[in-house]
Parts: structure tokens; sequence; C-alpha cells
């Protein structure tokens, strides 16, 4: 008899004062993956990885590696739930929605033991901000600057700042195009299969929309973005 073996979409995190730590950098969350989906049998088809917030739970890769998930019926597979979110509303929220879900640090863990440990990571998040604006409250009421506000705090590492800015707008541009690169090769791939190339962008579109593929931005197609989609290539 022949088991199908289960299709696994990864997902890896960092925040970008994280990716030089111990145990959160992306290999280690891949390697644990891997081992994961090998010892279950799996194969992994869609790799994803994002340098977001975890308190950002709109993250453009997240959603991409959601909707992959969800219309190829795989299972999303992080290296633990706070990689995906400490909170407890989008944790249960995909549970709810009928997503799969699993960790490779716990991966036999039932949707009641996900919630309780979504309880407690979202608990734990709010009492270390609470310390947090606690303490720097106290700072600020004794009159202390604090960071870049203090004074003289750029003088001489003018260029820091300036190359710190370069950096961040390097990320966000890396950041989209890869969530745009495969979205936009999926829509060439539908015209050129489809021999759609002689027709107009919005027909382009409607046959786009009707597949159930949203934009980078998760929203449907118009004609101004599948042009997008067909002059990146």
């Amino acid at each position: 008899m022949t088991t199908t073996k289960t299709k696994f979409i990864a997902y890896t995190r960092v925040s970008t004062d994280e990716q030089g730590r111990s145990g959160l950098g992306i290999d280690a969350q891949a390697a644990a993956i891997r081992t994961a989906i090998a010892n279950d049998g799996g194969i992994l088809s869609h790799e994803f990885t994002e340098i977001a917030s975890g308190d950002d739970d709109d993250r453009p890769i997240l959603r991409r590696a959601l909707d992959i998930a969800k219309r190829s019926g795989a299972t999303l597979i992080v290296s633990r739930l706070d990689r995906l979110s400490r909170a407890v509303a989008m944790v249960s929220g995909l549970i709810r929605d009928g997503y799969r879900v699993r960790f490779a640090d716990s991966p036999n863990a039932s949707d009641l033991e996900i919630h309780l440990r979504a309880a407690i990571a979202q608990e734990e998040r709010r009492l270390i901000a609470q310390r947090t604006t606690d303490a720097l409250g106290a700072l600020r009421a004794r009159g202390v600057a604090l960071g870049s506000a203090r004074v003289g705090h750029w003088e001489g590492r003018e260029h820091l700042r300036r190359a710190g800015g370069a950096k961040g707008r390097a990320t966000a541009t890396r950041n989209r195009l890869n969530v745009s690169a495969p979205i936009y090769a999926e829509v060439r791939d539908i015209v050129n299969a489809n021999g759609m190339s002689g027709q107009s962008l919005r027909a382009i579109a409607a046959a786009v929309n009707a597949r159930g593929i949203l934009t980078p931005n998760g929203s449907a197609w118009t004609a101004a973005s599948v042009r997008r989609a067909l002059m990146s290539a």
C-alpha cells in the first residue's frame, strides 16, 4: 500500500537584533525543521525566511507561506512557537481557520497544548514590555536622555547612522523581492501555460484571481499589478 507523504512548508524568522544570538539563527531553525521533517518521513516543498519582529503578526512572507499551505494542503512547520508568534489570537486563528501548523521542537503537540503555550508566551511578552516601559519611564522622569536623543550620540558617527539607514532600506527591498518574485513567476507561468500572452491585462487578472492567488500585498489582481508581474521577468 502506498502511503502519501506529508508536504511541509518551512518558515524561519529572525528579528534584526536576533541574527547573531546563539540558537536563534536561520541555520539553526532550518536544521531543526529538516530533522523534524525527516523523522516524520515528509517532504519539504517550500522554504520561507523573514526578517521581522515577532511582535508584528502582519508579515508578508508569512502570509505567502500560509497562502501556499492552504491552497496545497501542506503543513506549515516552524522550529518553535515564538518563531511564528507569541500572540494567542494569531495562533488560535490559524488553527481555527484550518491551517495545519507544526513545531519542530514539539511535533506531537495537541491543539490544546499549542493554545496554552501561546497564552504563556503572550503573558511573558507583556511582562517584559511592561518592565521595559517602567524602567524607561523612571529614567525619563529623572531627566535622562535615552538612545539617539542623547547629546553627542552621533558625534563622529554620522557614517553609522547613514549606513544603518541604507541597510534598513536594502533589507526592506530584499524582503519585498522575496515575497513578490515567486508570486510574479506564478502569474507568468499561468499566462504561458494557457496561451494568454495576447489577452488583455484585465483578462489575465481575472484568470489569476479565479485561481485564488493574491498579490504580494494580499489583494486581488488588477491590470496594473499584472503589468508589474509581467515586466518583472
